[in-house]
């Protein structure tokens, strides 16, 4: 345990709230078993993804943490169904919306250059943005 440099720190923290008549008594597997299993249960793994910023707001400090990355743990958190069925409408209502908006940004595209595929038919949506351009 003397290398500090190279082990997460996590490991560190662990060791010093352990009472120092119990670490003295773990054996070299032991510890590298409870050390394997800290780094997996963590924060402090390697994600592909690592976002970690903090910033003032009023006086206080707030932080958002975003991290993605392959789940390596060997038991799964239990989730509620009600937090599945929260995730799943949120995915869900994202998909629809940047959907629409790729619809629409294809729309624009096609009113502007004067593609008409449907002879006389029109949705309005170009001649509105044109009337609000020129207000």
């Amino acid at each position: 345990m003397t290398n500090t440099t190279r082990r997460p720190l996590v490991i560190d923290r662990f060791y010093d709230v352990l009472n120092e008549q119990t670490q003295a008594e773990l054996t070299p597997e032991q510890k590298q078993e409870i050390e394997s299993a800290l780094v997996s249960i963590s924060l402090s793994s390697h994600h592909r993804i690592d976002i970690r910023k903090s910033f003032p707001f009023f006086g206080t400090r707030y932080y958002l943490v975003f991290l993605l990355g392959r789940d390596f743990r060997k038991r799964l958190r239990k989730e509620s169904t009600l937090m599945r069925i929260i995730v799943t409408f949120l995915i869900l209502s994202g998909a629809l919306f940047a959907t629409l908006c790729v619809l629409l940004t294809l729309y624009m595209i096609k009113s502007a250059v004067g593609i008409d595929l449907i002879h006389d038919f029109h949705v309005g949506i170009w001649d509105w943005w044109l009337n609000l351009k020129n207000k």
